[in-house]
């Protein structure tokens, strides 16, 4: 059994000539008919050696793209570190708002850490 990429949950790859891969990013539609006309970015990782070349952007730019087409989907939202100024800004730069701060969200090693709630508005 293999999981199905439609246009409501996916991952986007980003891979290099010689077929490296450079970045990702997934997408997820809510599926409760109260939540439905909501989507989210559940990751976006790209590999140090790959940054500051346009990937995450790119990625990005198309899960807004994808999202257009998707009948009833009215907004995106994303969760990001909020002590990761690059992500935050490029985040900014593509359109996405912020309506919250969750504190603590995540833990590691003893740390806590803040999220910052992005959501992107069709």
């Amino acid at each position: 059994m293999g999981i199905q990429n439609k246009r409501e949950y996916y991952i986007l790859g980003a891979f290099t000539k010689d077929h490296q891969l450079a970045g990702m990013t997934g997408f997820r539609r809510e599926d409760k008919i109260k939540t439905q006309h909501k989507g989210m970015i559940w990751g976006v990782y790209v590999p140090p050696t790959y940054r500051s070349q346009g990937i995450a952007k790119k990625l990005l730019m198309e899960v807004i793209s994808r999202g257009r087409k998707v009948e009833g989907l009215k907004q995106i939202n994303l969760s990001v570190v909020a002590t990761n100024q690059a992500a935050v800004e490029l985040y900014r730069r593509l359109g996405f708002t912020t309506y919250g701060i969750e504190k603590n969200a995540l833990e590691y090693q003893g740390q806590g850490y803040d999220e910052e709630l992005m959501a992107y508005f069709y």
